[in-house]
């Protein structure tokens, strides 16, 4: 039997929905012969069940060298961040930086001769 495509049909005053859905039934029936036609059933045989259970076991091998490495990864990062997390809570840090003002900063840094305003400075790069 070749398959037909579902042909539509229009709401004509002769036609009752009963006989509207037996063509519906029909064509749904002949679409299943169509389809078993096309996917046949396969034989069973001895090696039927091992060879569904190879197939399985092979996908589920794939997803395990994954998992494995993604579980691997965790347990990098989370060693890392303890490490890190005890070298810094051991680390003392310089308290004299803490402790200077935002005016000390500025001239042990020698920031005031860099000052675009300084006039000195200026007349020096005219010179060169």
């Amino acid at each position: 039997m070749a398959y037909k495509p579902m042909q539509r049909f229009n709401d004509s005053p002769g036609e009752t929905d009963a006989e509207i859905q037996a063509l519906l039934d029909q064509q749904l029936g002949e679409s299943f012969c169509a389809y078993r036609q096309a996917c046949p059933d396969p034989e069973p045989s001895a090696n039927f069940m091992p060879g569904v259970w190879s197939k399985i076991e092979a996908r589920q091998a794939s997803t395990n060298v994954f998992g494995r490495m993604a579980r691997a990864l965790v347990g990098a990062a989370l060693a890392a961040s303890i490490i890190l997390g005890m070298m810094l809570s051991t680390g003392t840090p310089n308290a004299s930086a803490f402790d200077d003002t935002y005016l000390e900063a500025i001239t042990a840094d020698h920031v005031s001769t860099l000052d675009p305003m300084n006039l000195d400075r200026i007349s020096e790069m005219e010179q060169q």
